[in-house]
């Protein structure tokens, strides 16, 4: 991991998801930018329009703040700055993002630029069609959970139950319909888990109902 031996397993995972948001929301801007310019060509009252994005559930991003501009410093002395700084403006530019951006991370991540400019190429290898088909961020939060219970003590990992044995509680209660109830969630795997168990049986979603 481009990572290892840098900050806190919660400061690395955060900056990870970071990243893998970034692009993600990035590739999707991207996207709906196209749409935007087939369909009313290169005026900006159009394409810098936060409405025409919003509308479809895109993030709007400015400039500085798009997946591109990040690759193309990623070598730059002040990446982490620059990467703070896109997070800070999709936060302001998104009111419905208010509070879910970290703030500062970068810059006190303590990693090199050599270390940060490995873990953008990485992020960047990431086609548009995994994130798709895969819940991609969620499996990299179940990754760092599995670091942090492995490291820490007995009592700080009792929290953490191996994505193996949720998958297995789901195919025992076969949630096809009714209510899911975790009073003890903790990252929501059970939740996951069991609306993968309705749509690997050709269920409805809608039957289900989940309550934490």
């Amino acid at each position: 991991m481009a990572l290892r031996g840098v900050g806190t397993i919660e400061n690395n995972r955060n900056a990870v998801i970071s990243l893998l948001f970034l692009k993600f929301a990035s590739d999707r801007f991207a996207t709906r930018h196209k749409e935007l310019l087939d369909q009313y060509g290169n005026k900006p009252a159009f394409l810098n329009n936060v409405a025409f994005y919003n509308a479809v559930n895109v993030f709007y991003l400015n400039d500085m703040a798009r997946w591109e501009y990040i690759v193309e410093n990623a070598s730059a002395n002040d990446i982490a700055i620059i990467i703070d700084k896109a997070m800070s403006d999709i936060e302001d530019g998104n009111p419905v993002l208010k509070g879910a951006m970290a703030h500062n991370l970068f810059s006190t991540l303590g990693a090199d630029k050599s270390k940060m400019k490995n873990l953008i190429d990485n992020v960047n290898k990431i086609s548009k069609k995994l994130f798709k088909e895969e819940d991609l961020i969620g499996r990299v939060y179940e990754y760092f959970l599995q670091l942090y219970a492995a490291s820490g003590t007995e009592e700080e990992g009792e929290f953490y139950i191996p994505a193996s044995v949720v998958k297995l509680v789901a195919e025992i209660i076969e949630p096809y319909n009714g209510t899911v109830y975790n009073p003890c969630c903790g990252s929501g795997s059970m939740f996951v888990q069991s609306l993968k168990f309705v749509d690997s049986h050709h269920g409805n979603r809608q039957n289900v109902s989940i309550i934490e």
